[in-house]
């Protein structure tokens, strides 16, 4: 999804408008081309994962040191492909490491 942006930005717009994308796709280019300048340079379209990592950020920073205080990146699912079981394993072998207080 990553490589395709303009399909990211259809999908997130067609969301917004509370439309499907058939009836983003019938939208005249020119129209389109309106809809992704308004929300580069003007108005972003509401992203629901950022503002959840904005949120818990928020919440959770009184309670953690400060160097400790997650950002809101970190609440934001990671778009990457799927991973082999041993990459998984990493991951978490290092998330408990984290918890822990570990290096």
């Amino acid at each position: 999804m990553n490589a395709r942006p303009t399909l990211q930005f259809k999908m997130r717009l067609a969301g917004h408008l509370k439309k499907t994308l058939a009836e983003i796709d019938e939208m005249s280019s020119r129209e389109f081309s309106q809809w992704i300048a308004w929300s580069r340079y003007f108005q972003p379209l509401d992203d629901p994962w950022s503002q959840t990592g904005l949120l818990a950020t928020a919440a959770l920073a009184p309670h953690c040191g400060r160097s400790r205080v997650p950002s809101p990146a970190d609440f934001v699912p990671i778009e990457r492909g799927p991973m082999h079981r041993t990459q998984i394993n990493d991951v978490l072998k290092q998330m408990q490491k984290d918890l822990n207080g570990q290096k």
